[in-house]
């Protein structure tokens, strides 16, 4: 994607409002899940960065990598501050690990599609996710990555009827995925 990755998200008031109400919305539930802990500050800025990405993927079908790239090093620094300041160090080795498990399997994921269902910006998405869920638990892990996968077979099913037969609905598969883990996130106790 070129140009300016936020464009098409603002490109006019109905996205521009769908944008705005969905940060405002997110950053609200990640605000009311973490209170004023170490790890908000983090969760904030993947709160609107993720969102404003998903909502660009829903207009074009594409993942916004301007916006995802520069989120791994803010993303793991916001997190070590949050270690740091907590003096828990397991929870942001965990969100690495995570991260790399879950960027893995959505590479195996693409690579096995030969990137007509996945590619590679949904694989970007796929390690911050796993940075995010990581960090909260296990469970929380685990549960993201499934429930952001029904979603989009969900999403798929609902979806096909306005289809060619024979074809599958092209659908963005970020909002998806990032339902499932701000659901598991939020969940997470």
């Amino acid at each position: 994607m070129t140009g300016d990755p936020l464009a098409p998200a603002l490109a006019s008031a109905p996205w521009r409002a769908l944008t705005l109400t969905s940060i405002a919305a997110v950053e609200f539930a990640l605000v009311w899940r973490f209170g004023w802990t170490a790890p908000l500050a983090a969760y904030l800025y993947f709160g609107m960065v993720v969102t404003v990405a998903v909502v660009i993927d829903a207009r074009t079908l594409r993942m916004p990598n301007l916006l995802l790239l520069p989120s791994y090093p803010i993303g793991l620094a916001l997190l070590g501050a949050a270690a740091a300041a907590d003096g828990r160090w397991w929870p942001l080795g965990r969100a690495a690990i995570a991260m790399g498990a879950v960027a893995g399997f959505y590479l195996a994921i693409a690579l096995v599609a030969g990137g007509q269902r996945l590619g590679l910006a949904d694989v970007t998405l796929g390690g911050l996710l796993g940075l995010v869920l990581g960090w909260v638990s296990w469970l929380a892990l685990s549960t993201g990555v499934i429930l952001g996968w029904v979603i989009a077979l969900v999403a798929v099913v609902v979806w096909r009827p306005g289809c060619r037969p024979g074809r599958t609905p092209a659908i963005p598969a970020g909002p998806c995925l990032w339902l499932g883990a701000l659901v598991a996130v939020l969940a997470a106790r």
